[in-house]
């Protein structure tokens, strides 16, 4: 029997936006098309920042989750 061996496979690339919610909401976009490329693959968005072109500065993102949509938005309770 051949049994596949399961590796951990971690990336980082770069992604241009306007803004930090534009960030987050591409980046979790690309997560999505992994996600259904390869349904087994439960990717994830583990950390977001800043950081302009030729510079060595870094600025973290805290909130690197998911947006909401406006429907989403829509639907909270308060």
């Amino acid at each position: 029997m051949n049994k596949k061996k399961r590796y951990v496979v971690q990336m980082e690339m770069y992604v241009y936006a306007d803004n930090d919610y534009m960030a987050r909401k591409r980046s979790h976009n690309m997560r999505q098309e992994l996600d259904n490329k390869y349904p087994n693959a439960r990717t994830a968005v583990t950390e977001l920042g800043e950081q302009p072109f030729a510079s060595l500065n870094y600025r973290k993102i805290d909130d690197h989750s998911e947006p909401l949509s406006k429907e989403e938005l829509s639907d909270l309770p308060f």
